[in-house]
């Protein structure tokens, strides 16, 4: 019975080859019970026979035997080779178990080939097989899961035969130095596509997580180095060092037409400038024509009158165009009425160059003073533009941060206010007008909670676009500015430096 059962055990795992340390320590204990069994079945005579205690005798062990020499007798007898070797008794017992010694390729969790290399026992050694003359050579290449994270240009993707193929900056980078050092990956992307930022509760997200929880061995990224994932994760040397945050907000318009002037004011008012002109100059060829006190009609009255002029369509329209000149219009009509319409047009010629004259001064004045946010304070110092930088990001660390300082600050500053314990004068040194500690950060903290955090790039270029002028709207606040239609303030107040990450060994 013992036998068949190390039998089906042996097959067993021989055909899996590749054991664990569980696997070897059961096989060691079944071989030893399997080899102790077998000799007490063979025992000769009557083998062991059970123990009877008498508690009245003086020895109260009696009854019981063991044939001790035959037991010594059948150990070599029955030493057979079992699932972890064959025992060699001597002086000092062990197993004597044969080692195969095999280069095995595994791909993906799979074994791919098994090839000898080797056979090992403990009285021979290692004897090589043919074609191999040491155990060099042999190592298995490095196989590393590699997290990331995709923003352009440091890490881009695209679909090629329904595959996913990864490209960019970080990628070149990890490429060159598998080259180098020998090793595989694989690449995937952080399942909730963020960079790793610590939660209220204590717990991470984005890359971060993927590394804490060893989902991953390395982050290859974009990723700012900050004091909390420090703790977290171990950092390289940094390969891209960026000065400065930039603000992305709508890009203004302008328009560079030949009609510019026409819009400083409304089409309406330019048909109903068109309107009176046409109807001025028909009027002045009526009123020329009709009226007896004109000079087509009273020719032999002004017949020594060297500024003569007849009023065609032709003539009223050219009178009313030049009039509105410094060199005027020429002869006037002679009629009463004639000379009313001109009266009555030059009066209008002068309103409406006093109207275009004042708004194109006021429209080249707005258009200045609708230039681009050109820093922090600026934007932080007008209402009608929300801003927001993306969640989970460095630069949402950053301003949250510089608000709970603040917040520390008013707290010490009032405590100290407030302070029971102070003298009437030293308390006279902290009442002062102005508010001592800013709180510039924390106002912009508050507006960008009310404007909302765009969760990627995209979603923020899409709100800026859709922002109505560069006065409305929304601006992001990041590191990347890309873009059509817009225009990227920079504003130089962090030092940011990205890396790639590593596993945390330490912890």
């Amino acid at each position: 019975m013992f036998d068949k059962y190390a039998q089906s055990v042996l097959y067993r795992s021989r055909d899996g080859l590749i054991w664990t340390e569980e696997e070897m320590e059961a096989a060691y204990y079944l071989d030893l019970i399997l080899l102790i069994s077998r000799v007490i079945v063979h025992l000769p005579g009557e083998g062991i026979g059970p123990i009877f205690i008498d508690c009245n005798r003086v020895s109260p062990y009696e009854g019981s035997h063991v044939n001790f020499s035959g037991l010594i007798e059948q150990l070599p007898m029955q030493n057979d080779s079992g699932v972890y070797g064959r025992w060699v008794l001597d002086d000092v017992s062990y197993m004597n178990m044969a080692l195969r010694i095999a280069w095995v390729n595994i791909q993906a969790g799979q074994v791919k080939l098994i090839q000898k290399v080797a056979t090992w026992t403990s009285t021979t050694g290692i004897q090589m097989e043919s074609g191999y003359s040491a155990l060099t050579n042999n190592n298995g290449v490095k196989k590393y899961i590699i997290v990331t994270v995709v923003q352009p240009p440091f890490m881009m993707k695209t679909v090629v035969d329904n595959t996913t193929v990864y490209y960019g900056y970080c990628k070149d980078l990890i490429d060159k130095i598998k080259d180098i050092l020998k090793f595989e990956y694989e690449l995937y992307e952080a399942p909730d596509g963020l960079y790793g930022t610590l939660n209220d509760n204590g717990t991470w997200n984005g890359m971060v997580n993927e590394l804490i929880k060893g989902n991953a061995d390395i982050g290859v990224a974009d990723l700012s180095v900050m004091a909390e994932r420090e703790s977290a994760v171990d950092f390289t040397v940094p390969y891209y060092d960026l000065v400065g945050i930039k603000i992305l907000m709508k890009a203004p318009k302008f328009e560079y037409t030949l009609l510019k002037f026409a819009a400083v004011l409304e089409p309406p008012v330019w048909w109903c400038f068109a309107a009176a002109y046409f109807l001025t100059g028909i009027l002045l060829c009526l009123f020329d024509r009709y009226s007896p006190y004109s000079y087509q009609n009273n020719k032999e009255k002004y017949a020594d009158d060297d500024e003569t002029r007849i009023f065609t369509i032709k003539e009223g329209l050219w009178f009313c165009i030049t009039s509105l000149t410094p060199q005027g219009g020429g002869e006037a009509p002679k009629s009463v009425s004639g000379r009313l319409i001109a009266a009555t047009w030059w009066l209008f010629g002068f309103i409406m160059i006093a109207s275009y004259t004042a708004n194109l001064a006021a429209f080249l004045t707005v258009q200045r003073f609708e230039s681009p946010i050109q820093s922090l304070d600026d934007l932080a110092g007008q209402y009608d533009i929300g801003y927001a930088p993306i969640e989970g990001t460095a630069t949402l660390t950053y301003f949250q941060r510089m608000a709970d300082i603040e917040e520390k600050f008013y707290t010490i500053w009032k405590d100290m206010s407030l302070n029971d314990s102070l003298s009437e004068f030293e308390r006279a040194k902290l009442a002062v007008w102005d508010y001592p500690v800013s709180d510039k950060f924390t106002k912009m903290w508050l507006a960008m909670t009310e404007t909302g955090f765009p969760t990627t790039f995209e979603e923020s270029l899409a709100r800026v676009r859709a922002s109505e002028s560069t006065t409305t709207g929304f601006a992001y606040i990041g590191t990347d500015a890309r873009g059509c239609h817009v225009v990227a303030a920079l504003y130089m107040w962090m030092m940011m430096t990205t890396t790639t990450t590593l596993k945390n060994y330490r912890r």
